[in-house]
């Protein structure tokens, strides 16, 4: 990073809390500003990160020193509090999703353009050690030509959850495809370099959980070459899980776990040999700290002075939006 920047963190709860200590501890000399409608979260954290509290929300987004946003609301406030910074002269870090569906992603990939600002949506899976391996190999052709991908991701909720705002869909906008399944969508869409869909389907639907949205989310789409993706994102996966499988036709990939609650992040290599015979399979195992999140801040940050788009931009997080609509909406 070249410069210092100034920064407005929307939302101080787990997430813009954990933006918010990255931002502090990749630019020291920044000044990072915080909101939340709650006054007591926002002044501990602003307390944490020695930042500076903002009294509101437009308080902030008219402060003309302040060139970065990052957006760590609940879903359904996602769009309209991103368009106003990308409308002020604002660089956005919104979390995932890029709002509620595919036409509020839409608006706010065409905001990007017109207000010439980056717009990145928080997929920090993607900067995973194993995740970034994985996708060096593949990009070496070291399994050859992707046939499918297979990937699970879940956990299994805690007391009440079904009370939280997730749970309602006025303001999140879906359950766990929106959630957990973005991510396993965000990464299987990068794989397979945004290759447009053939047809999807989809089975998305309470299953232990007393809520208004889906606790569990299958779904299946294929390529228009032919590859095939399949997901399960779960609310009811009692023991967490992380499992992203990539086939190809030399070999495979297999990521698991993701530090923490999911187990050590591991990447396993299975290179054919021949038909008929296993495998040549090694196993790297990654067990340092989750970096994620740091490494995503200064691929946002590094993209905005260099004036080109990070990973999980506009134009490839709405692709990810289009698919969620196209799972929820199919006939």
């Amino acid at each position: 990073m070249k410069k210092n920047h100034n920064i407005l963190i929307v939302g101080a709860g787990k997430i813009g809390s954990k933006r918010a200590v990255v931002a502090r501890q990749s630019s020291p000399l920044s000044k990072i500003y915080i909101f939340d409608i709650n006054k007591k979260a926002a002044e501990n954290l602003a307390s944490l990160v020695n930042g500076i509290q903002v009294k509101s929300l437009n308080q902030g987004l008219k402060n003309k020193d302040i060139d970065i946003t990052v957006v760590s609301a609940v879903n359904k406030d996602t769009k309209n509090i991103s368009l106003a910074a990308l409308k002020n002269n604002k660089h956005v870090l919104c979390e995932k999703p890029m709002g509620i569906n595919d036409k509020e992603a839409l608006e706010l990939s065409k905001a990007a353009e017109k207000y010439k600002k980056i717009l990145k949506c928080g997929f920090n899976h993607r900067y995973h050690p194993a995740v970034q391996e994985a996708y060096k190999l593949c990009k070496k052709n070291k399994i050859g030509k992707i046939l499918f991908i297979r990937a699970i991701y879940g956990h299994g909720g805690r007391k009440g959850y079904d009370k939280e705002w997730r749970a309602k869909k006025a303001l999140s906008g879906g359950g766990e495809l929106l959630d957990q399944g973005s991510h396993l969508l965000d990464l299987c869409h990068w794989f397979l370099g945004f290759e447009k869909i053939k047809k999807i389907y989809s089975i998305n639907k309470p299953m232990f959980w007393d809520m208004e949205v889906e606790d569990n989310a299958f779904a299946l789409y294929e390529t228009i070459s032919g590859k095939v993706v399949q997901i399960h994102a779960s609310w009811t996966q009692w023991k967490n899980l992380f499992k992203l499988e990539i086939y190809g036709t030399k070999g495979s990939l297999e990521i698991n776990g993701l530090g923490g609650s999911y187990g050590t992040e591991t990447l396993k290599i299975s290179l054919k040999i021949r038909l008929g015979k296993p495998p040549v399979t090694t196993k790297k195992s990654f067990k340092a700290k989750d970096n994620s999140w740091k490494y995503e801040w200064i691929d946002f940050v590094n993209a905005l002075e260099t004036k080109r788009l990070p990973l999980s931009n506009h134009k490839e997080s709405l692709e990810v939006m289009k698919t969620i609509s196209a799972a929820y909406n199919q006939k």
